[in-house]
């Protein structure tokens, strides 16, 4: 079976958000939001994925080496392909950096300074970053390994007045503590910016001008690290401690990226190359004057739709009472909210309520990524203190978020929040909310299932779908999964929910079958899928033979997809970038007429359905199945921010129909035509 490899379709991915930061219709500042986007999602892609390749790599050496020359074609494969993005990357930020210059807005370096902007720079230097600022001095055995992984530095060659001689040093930039981008009064534009990195170069004779130093020379270097952790260590010390440990070890792993000024002399680059103790120089890369193009996306707002986005106003909810809480709603219907058009605050109010509602007894919640400041947090543990039983499973294994989730714990712990202890063999990526009220003498069970994280911030962003319910069957199968993460994974048996990685597989599997059967019988047989990957072989492969079967297939994948459409003309596929990461995950069957619908956190990939607790959730009010089929339908009427997947030509755009159709402006406007009806669904 011909497959496209995961990381390859993934790189495609992220060469569209290159694409949208291209696009002139898209504001100025949207547009460097996605330039840092791609930026970042490049970080964690080698700290990541190339990391694991380059160790499979090592691997197959020592113990199969018939194999290494598959895994070193598709680590060469990835490596001239992003090369190549990257002069598309140059080109657009410059376009970017132009435009704004046009509208008012200078981006200036520390030799554009005028004398006024020269006092001001100095100024903050002193007051704001000097008693920050540390440095390191650099000679043939300096060890660099405890530089820090995603961090920016300064490489400062030192010239002496009296003599030819050369010093070397080394100064982080602390975006940490302090703005990559800094205004400076500038009365005669809208906004005039300087880099933190320029600041310091402007200021480079203050810090090193009394060591008798005249001349200085800086150039950027960025260390990006294999993030791999590792979570096998001593079995007499805690899971928390080990997480902890690793994470720490992680900032100083091995690096499998070392960026660096293509401007600095060679003899500098082989002083970090003995520092940082590099073997493989394809390791060494090439880059521009500046790094971490992921600030970009913390650029200074500037108001004006030339710039931003106008902003979202979330539409209300035609079914949440102001006048009643969001329980006593949910007991007459289901709900189904649409992030970001709807708030997500309906989540926290429901959790705000339930902490102080005498009938409501327990909560429990599982929590992957949360906010900073969360507000889940917060009612949980108001709901502690109001004396309700609260239970959280808060995964210390999601990336990038183990620091965070480690202090979630504690406060969670402290408030006297029951916590689920995390698993070493398995992530639990279900999002999932369990509420126990007493009701007239009887345990009532209400549940939140959602495509997205408990999480305000990136419900702003992401484009994900909720389901709130007191359908019993469902309420009752959600405790059945909290309890399988409570008790050391005990077989049990689910008639309505697909949990990974026990039976979501096979259900979507005999999903599939069925549709199958159904089209050789001649019956109307069709499969609509929105999910972010389709990665996993036996999954893709029975996919082609439903297409091949005759069975319609839909397809919205945003991230990778490793299945090839072209193909098969009964695919359809596209992907879709626009002003919100699209991230839910939908499951639309024919089912010979009587239309099955699905929601949940499962991805088609290996670790969604075999090795992670994930839970996909049946839609069973008929109104919202409707709802849910009409935003489906959208998907695929988009012809401005699709891609078309099936086309041989990567990333090129879906096109067709007469008028305009952007997906995610058609779904605010078709929840705000259903917001104006009183129930069920509007031909809109």
């Amino acid at each position: 079976m011909e497959i496209i490899d995961r990381e390859i379709s993934w790189l495609h991915f992220n060469s569209r958000l290159l694409q949208e930061a291209a696009n002139n219709d898209v504001p100025l500042l949207e547009r460097l939001r996605f330039l840092g986007i791609y930026s970042n999602n490049l970080d964690e892609f080698y700290r990541v994925r190339v990391a694991s390749i380059n160790r499979l790599i090592e691997f197959n050496k020592k113990n199969y080496p018939e194999k290494v020359e598959e895994s070193e074609k598709l680590h060469d494969e990835i490596y001239k392909y992003i090369k190549q993005r990257q002069n598309e990357f140059s080109k657009v930020k410059d376009d970017i950096f132009n435009s704004l210059q046009n509208h008012g807005v200078f981006v200036i370096n520390e030799k554009q300074l005028s004398e006024d902007q020269e006092i001001f720079v100095r100024n903050y230097f002193f007051e704001q970053i000097l008693p920050g600022l540390f440095t390191i001095r650099l000679n043939r055995n300096t060890n660099l390994g405890s530089l820090s992984d995603g961090a920016i530095y300064l490489g400062v060659i030192l010239r002496k007045k009296d003599c030819n001689k050369k010093d070397f040093a080394l100064i982080q930039i602390p975006t940490n503590r302090n703005p990559r981008f800094i205004e400076i009064p500038d009365p005669n534009t809208i906004k005039t910016i300087i880099r933190l990195d320029d600041i310091i170069r402007f200021c480079l004779k203050d810090i090193f001008g009394a060591f008798n130093y005249s001349g200085f020379e800086a150039y950027t270097i960025k260390i990006t690290r294999d993030a791999e952790i590792d979570l096998y260590g001593n079995v007499s010390r805690s899971f928390i401690d080990i997480i902890a440990d690793s994470v720490k070890k992680r900032k100083t792993g091995t690096p499998v990226r070392v960026i660096y000024d293509k401007n600095m002399p060679e003899e500098m680059i082989e002083t970090l190359v003995h520092c940082f103790k590099i073997k493989d120089l394809d390791n060494l890369i090439k880059g521009e004057r500046y790094h971490n193009s992921k600030d970009y996306m913390n650029f200074p707002l500037i108001e004006g739709k030339q710039f931003v986005y106008d902003p979202l106003i979330p539409i209300s909810h035609r079914h949440i009472d102001n006048k009643s809480t969001i329980l006593s709603s949910v007991r007459k219907r289901d709900i189904l909210l649409h992030y970001p058009y709807n708030s997500f605050n309906y989540i926290i109010n429901m959790l705000r309520e339930a902490s102080i509602d005498p009938k409501v007894r327990s909560i429990k919640i599982t929590l992957y990524r949360l906010a900073n400041d969360s507000k889940i947090i917060s009612a949980l543990i108001n709901a502690a203190n109001n004396g309700k039983s609260v239970t959280a499973f808060l995964e210390l294994k999601a990336r990038f978020e183990e620091e965070q989730n480690i202090y979630w714990t504690n406060q969670l712990e402290e408030a006297g929040v029951k916590i689920i202890k995390t698993i070493p063999g398995i992530k639990v990526h279900a999002k999932m909310i369990l509420i126990r009220a007493k009701e007239k003498g009887e345990n009532v069970y209400y549940a939140n299932i959602s495509t997205g994280n408990f999480n305000e911030r990136t419900a702003k962003i992401y484009s994900d779908v909720s389901l709130i319910t007191a359908d019993q069957r469902i309420c009752l199968e959600v405790g059945q999964v909290f309890y399988l993460i409570e008790s050391a994974y005990q077989i049990i048996s689910f008639d309505h929910l697909l949990v990974s990685p026990l039976y979501t597989r096979k259900k979507l599997l005999d999903l599939i079958e069925n549709e199958i059967i159904s089209s050789r019988k001649g019956l109307d047989a069709w499969i609509d899928i929105k999910v972010n990957s389709i990665t996993d072989p036996v999954v893709i492969d029975k996919l082609n033979e439903a297409a091949e079967s005759g069975v319609k297939l839909r397809l919205s994948v945003r991230a990778s997809c490793s299945l090839i459409p072209a193909k098969n003309k009964n695919v359809t596929a596209v992907g879709i970038v626009d002003r919100f990461l699209e991230h839910s995950r939908i499951f639309i069957f024919c089912n010979g007429g009587d239309n099955l619908y699905f929601i949940g956190s499962s991805d088609m990939m290996i670790r969604n359905l075999d090795t992670r607790i994930e839970v996909t959730s049946p839609i069973y009010d008929k109104t919202l199945q409707k709802e849910l089929k009409q935003i489906m339908d959208i998907q695929f009427l988009d012809n401005i921010t699709a891609r078309d997947w099936s086309s041989k030509e990567k990333n090129s755009f879906a096109l067709g129909g007469k008028d305009k159709v952007r997906t995610q402006e058609e779904i605010y406007n078709f929840l705000e035509k259903l917001n104006n009806y009183n129930n069920d669904i509007c031909n809109c």
